[in-house]
């Protein structure tokens, strides 16, 4: 099952802009939850839509259903990055309780590029691959290199479809499980 190297558990979901990465993620929570597994980590959803066509953006501690919303609303002329550094600081203290709970599955919404640049949320990414927890991460194609940097190698990448998530999670919460005993 260690298709990663060094006794990592990881998979990705790489997605463009056409495909509803956040509703694959979703479903696979959703569809583990239903077989009685533990699943941690942060959900993206985006919200309504704001002056000039963004949406807003909230996170979602899996666990608790808290959300947070990470983007800062600037007005329709705003071209820049709206993302809140600091609710991205609360939800990575989310994502490292979760990862301290012993859930059977990991999910992380991104490694983006906040991450890609050395920031966001990397050192808790790397915390979670640390702990040897199966981990699901979507990442965008266009930041695959820089993920593949961060991990050392080729990621492993998934179909963008639920039931190939959920297959990989199972096989590897049970090579886990089997590690762990």
């Amino acid at each position: 099952m260690d298709r990663q190297g060094g006794g990592a558990r990881v998979a990705t979901i790489a997605f463009d802009r056409a495909l509803e990465v956040d509703a694959v993620l979703a479903s696979t929570v959703a569809a583990l939850r239903r077989k009685g597994f533990a699943v941690g980590g942060l959900m993206q959803h985006f919200g309504e839509r704001l002056p000039g066509g963004k949406r807003s953006m909230w996170l979602e501690d899996i666990g608790s259903g808290e959300r947070i919303r990470i983007d800062q609303p600037r007005g329709a002329g705003a071209i820049s990055c709206t993302l809140d550094l600091d609710a991205l600081a609360r939800a990575a203290c989310h994502l490292r309780d979760a990862i301290r709970s012993g859930a059977d599955l990991l999910v992380v919404n991104r490694f983006g590029i906040s991450e890609a640049e050395g920031g966001g949320m990397r050192a808790e990414i790397a915390e979670a691959l640390c702990s040897g927890m199966p981990l699901l991460i979507a990442v965008r194609m266009d930041l695959l290199p820089a993920w593949g940097e961060f991990l050392g190698g080729t990621p492993w990448c998934l179909p963008a479809q639920s039931h190939a998530a959920c297959a990989w999670a199972l096989e590897a919460i049970e090579a886990a499980t089997a590690v762990a005993i």
